[in-house]
């Protein structure tokens, strides 16, 4: 085969060689830009748990001067924000 010949095939494989390249690192930049996407979101639905984990905290937060296992919960009515209810404690055993 004639030198012209070999220089044309190594110029073609170096040109493929780098089409390669280049796609790859398009490739791994759209993963990383996916991946920094996906981090921002559990970033984002962490700082909505950790704010809806307090509120809920706030909530469920009875205090009691009796220690005792909770047996019935009645709502006896709810406005707004506001919910007035009537628990029964067990308290045989203060457990």
């Amino acid at each position: 085969m004639p030198a012209e010949g070999l220089i044309a095939r190594l110029d073609e494989a170096k040109l493929n060689y780098q089409k390669q390249q280049y796609e790859h690192s398009l490739k791994v930049s759209d993963y990383q830009t996916s991946l920094q996407k996906q981090q921002e979101q559990v970033n984002s639905l962490q700082v909505q748990l950790d704010k809806v984990n307090d509120e809920l905290e706030n909530l469920v937060s009875v205090y009691s001067p009796y220690r005792g296992k909770v047996r019935r919960v009645k709502v006896l009515n709810q406005s707004d924000r506001n919910i007035n209810i009537e628990v029964t404690l067990d308290v045989r055993d203060g457990k």
